[in-house]
């Protein structure tokens, strides 16, 4: 004999995303019912089996009546939500957030989809300096890259120990 979940049925809410709507079950986030509409949205810090973190907000979208742009990974759906994933100040902060990522981070390891957001949205991390130092890769595990230090680091990281012996000194 085989064991039946018998969870109790979620109620469905109906909002709106890019002027249609969509129902998904009460207590799905804003970006489930993205996906379930079949909307490519940018998520970095987002996967299924981790807790959203809101750290990377490239997931950010519109939503009417809210004076900032809301991440979509962890806000939950609400009936009547009216919600953007394409206006002008979704398109700029994600941009951005690209830029800001790929200024910082070596990037040449992630999956095709961030090349293709950061080619999407006109992403240019050139605008904040030069890119990021490609390390060499220890090990590369799906979703896992340990790197080797590079120079630029140590030479920092000994800049850092010196202002902090002086700064301790005073």
């Amino acid at each position: 004999m085989r064991a039946v979940s018998l969870d109790a049925p979620r109620r469905l809410i109906d909002l709106e995303v890019d002027g249609e709507n969509v129902r998904v079950p009460e207590g799905s986030t804003i970006l489930d019912a993205l996906r379930g509409k079949g909307v490519d949205t940018p998520t970095l810090c987002y996967a299924d089996n981790l807790t959203p973190v809101n750290a990377c907000r490239v997931c950010v979208v519109e939503l009417e009546g809210s004076r900032v742009l809301v991440p979509s990974c962890s806000r939950k759906a609400e009936e009547g939500m009216k919600v953007r994933t394409d206006s002008g100040r979704v398109r700029h902060s994600r941009k951005m957030v690209l830029e800001f990522l790929g200024s910082s981070v070596d990037v040449s390891l992630t999956s095709p989809d961030v090349h293709r957001w950061r080619e999407g949205y006109g992403a240019d991390p050139g605008r904040y300096g030069p890119p990021a130092t490609p390390h060499a890769c220890i090990s590369r595990s799906p979703g896992i890259v340990i790197a080797t230090s590079s120079e630029p680091a140590t030479a920092d990281a000994k800049k850092t120990r010196r202002r902090n012996a002086h700064e301790g000194a005073r």
